[in-house]
């Protein structure tokens, strides 16, 4: 009997000390599930200081204290009694000490300024119930835990991106299934500036149109000023101005020629600050990511000449063209159309103020080579023709431009990216209006790229592949007209790595070109978007 007894008390300190270890075990869970409560919400809190910060810092430095209190009212805002106490810190003003700490870094970007980052953390002490049984047992402070939290964000890139679309006459030819190029074009163009998960009101847009001239009016057509401007000028994209670059585009007017070297000129330093130099120069933009979107359908086939002296001659041979009995003070000059043909090589040369320039025609050698050294010079780099930049020196002077740089010639940050569209039959053998080899290289040097991707199937080849036998023979089609040779670049693909690479999307006019440039559009939106985030 006393063995029983014995029995029931032990059974008796066993089943205290269960729920003695129970209980305690319980307290235990209360205690860290209410910090990890608190830490959940601590984490809501900077995450939200954070990205707050960062759209204050803009990237740069001189923005910390407007990011610091951007980072405290966020707080306030989600529900937070804090205060910034100074620069880099904020602290409640009631109840258990939550503080918060800023700091900044710098992350570098490959082509361009190191953009600053924000790192925000969160500390508060969580008062605990059962823990401080634990002082009982084991010596320690057992009356708090503390919570942290930590956020970092990369600040949205802003974007300076300038459109320059051609409106030369062979956008009139129509697709694989009866539609305008021009009228594709202006499609796709008004969603892709309406998409509103794209552009923020921090973003700026421009526009560049290009027929004969570099520059297009009001209504449409070329511009008839001595120096281009945009267009439109770079410009926040508010409601109001996405609804106005629309309706430009929507009147743009196909015709004339293609000069594709004064667009791109227009695009870079056109117009004192409504052009893409004046983002390079702007303090406040020297971490925009700023673009260039050309959307061309085929070769360049015009160039500004800027003088009387060089409206006359030939812009290879600088030998005097004698079929053009003036020249005017400043001129366009180029050929109509790719004729392959060996005679009536017709040649074009007007004012600047003139609209389409008057055409002469003629089947001599003289025409003949003047033809050919027009569209060679239209797209050449620099040293190779006299008087003048083609559409490939142009561009690569436009990816020279840097933060800092007030000339926008060589060096600077190189922070600016090309992208290319060209709209063209893939398989068919027409220099007006085909992707071929020749066309393909052209853009490929234009912007940088590396590759070069086909809309329609997806199938992407190489700068290596496509510009081989074009840096010196040029194309390997059966038009003479086009067999002109580009300068030796180098060794090929001809890739400059101290500039941003681009890239060429080709949209194959034997089909839809209407979705296959929408595809595009969503793709290249994509690309400007690209977050640094860690």
């Amino acid at each position: 009997m006393r063995r029983l007894n014995n029995q029931k008390g032990s059974f008796l300190v066993f089943l205290t000390l269960s729920f003695a270890l129970l209980g305690t075990f319980i307290g235990f869970a209360v205690d860290f599930g209410h910090a990890y409560l608190e830490k959940a919400r601590i984490s809501r809190l900077v995450d939200g200081a954070a990205l707050a910060a960062a759209k204050a810092l803009k990237g740069q430095a001189g923005y910390e204290d407007e990011a610091t209190r951007a980072a405290c009212d966020s707080m306030v805002m989600n529900g937070a009694p804090v205060i910034m106490t100074g620069p880099l810190s904020c602290t409640t003003t009631e109840g258990a000490p939550l503080t918060v700490a800023l700091s900044f870094f710098n992350v570098p970007v490959e082509g361009g300024p190191d953009i600053k980052h924000v790192s925000v953390q969160g500390t508060k002490p969580v008062a605990t119930t059962f823990l401080n049984f634990l002082s009982w047992m084991v010596p320690g402070d057992y009356t708090k835990i503390n919570v942290s939290a930590l956020a970092q964000a990369a600040p949205e890139r802003p974007i300076d991106l300038m459109l320059v679309l051609d409106r030369s006459g062979s956008m009139t030819g129509t697709d694989g299934g009866g539609t305008q190029k021009i009228v594709a074009l202006k499609t796709a163009v008004n969603v892709f500036l309406g998409l509103g998960n794209t552009f923020s009101s921090d973003d700026r847009i421009g526009l560049v149109s290009f027929s004969t001239r570099g520059c297009g009016n009001a209504s449409g057509g070329d511009s008839t000023v001595t120096t281009c401007s945009p267009d439109l000028a770079l410009n926040f994209t508010t409601s109001s101005y996405i609804t106005t670059l629309q309706n430009r585009v929507n009147s743009l007017v196909a015709g004339g020629g293609t000069n594709t070297m004064e667009a791109i000129r227009t695009a870079r330093e056109g117009g004192g600050g409504t052009s893409l130099k004046a983002a390079f120069d702007d303090p406040n933009r020297a971490t925009t990511r700023k673009a260039v979107l050309l959307v061309t359908d085929g070769q360049p086939t015009f160039l500004r000449r800027e003088n009387t002296t060089d409206c006359g001659k030939d812009p290879k041979t600088n030998s005097t063209l004698t079929m053009f009995t003036s020249a005017p003070n400043g001129c366009a000059m180029g050929v109509g159309q790719y004729l392959n043909t060996s005679t009536n090589w017709g040649l074009f040369r007007g004012p600047l103020t003139s609209g389409l320039p008057p055409g002469v025609q003629g089947n001599t050698a003289t025409y003949q080579t003047a033809y050919r050294n027009f569209i060679a010079c239209s797209r050449s780099m620099t040293g190779f023709c006299t008087g003048t930049n083609g559409a490939m020196h142009e561009a690569n002077l436009t990816r020279n431009c840097g933060f800092g740089n007030s000339a926008c010639a060589s060096g600077g940050a190189h922070d600016i990216v090309f992208f290319t569209i060209l709209i063209g039959k893939v398989t068919a053998n027409d220099p007006q209006s085909s992707a071929d080899k020749n066309a393909k290289c052209l853009l490929a040097r234009v912007s940088n790229a590396t590759d070069i991707m086909n809309a329609a199937t997806g199938v992407v080849e190489t700068l290596t592949s496509v510009c081989t036998g074009q840096i010196t023979t040029l194309d390997t089609d059966t038009h003479a007209d086009l067999n002109q040779g580009w300068p030796a670049c180098g060794t090929p693909p001809c890739i400059n790595s101290t500039q941003e690479k681009g890239r060429v999307f080709i949209v194959d006019s034997n089909g839809n070109v209407q979705t296959q440039l929408q595809a595009v559009f969503d793709e290249i939106a994509k690309l400007l978007k690209l977050r640094l985030v860690l």
